[in-house]
């Protein structure tokens, strides 16, 4: 992929991010929250919920910055938004955002292919330019992108999410490694 990584951290020597950086060296780097937005064009928010509007406040100026936001209000709810993305909106006055990677658990991201088939990540957002930026980065992953329309859309993939949830650690109990795919029937001649 080649992409560069800044992970903004409150706390910049926690091990989980020593892992990180130790497996992908020449592709992430950490520094504290309120400069890792600085010389990044795409930022994605990947906090709980309910410090949605704490953290956006945190990046600095981002009025021109794309926000992938990657969390879910319905299992933290934020006390006085309806969605993430109304928090982020809010606290950075930026209208650039789109709703994704919060469909499925944080494993997949890192490995979409199951067998010969591609998890498929679904997204949505108000910005046709900013949803193929998106659309991209989901492909050059490995996941089979969908976009579900505007933000209007976003409590669908939350609930998408609670779905995920309840097949991983529900009745069902099929654990983490597990995720969605669109199947398409052929017309019929």
């Amino acid at each position: 992929m080649g992409h560069q990584v800044t992970i903004g951290s409150r706390s910049l020597h926690k091990d989980s991010l020593k892992q990180l950086v130790d497996k992908y060296p020449n592709h992430i780097n950490i520094k504290k929250v309120n400069q890792a937005a600085d010389g990044n064009e795409v930022i994605v928010m990947a906090v709980p919920a309910n410090f949605a509007f704490e953290i956006a406040s945190e990046l600095g100026d981002v009025s021109n910055k794309l926000i992938i936001d990657a969390m879910n209000a319905i299992f933290r709810p934020t006390e006085q938004f309806t969605t993430t993305s109304e928090a982020i909106i809010t606290a950075t006055g930026c209208s650039r955002i789109v709703k994704c990677f919060n469909s499925i658990g944080a494993e997949n991201i890192d490995k979409p292919n199951y067998g010969e088939d591609k998890a498929a990540m679904l997204y949505c957002g108000n910005s046709v330019e900013d949803k193929k930026i998106v659309n991209d980065l989901c492909a050059q992953i490995g996941f089979d992108p969908y976009d579900l329309g505007g933000l209007e859309n976003e409590p669908h993939l939350e609930q998408l999410a609670k779905l995920w949830s309840l097949l991983a650690f529900g009745e069902s109990n099929l654990g983490r490694n597990i995720a969605f795919k669109i199947l398409k029937q052929s017309p019929v001649a």
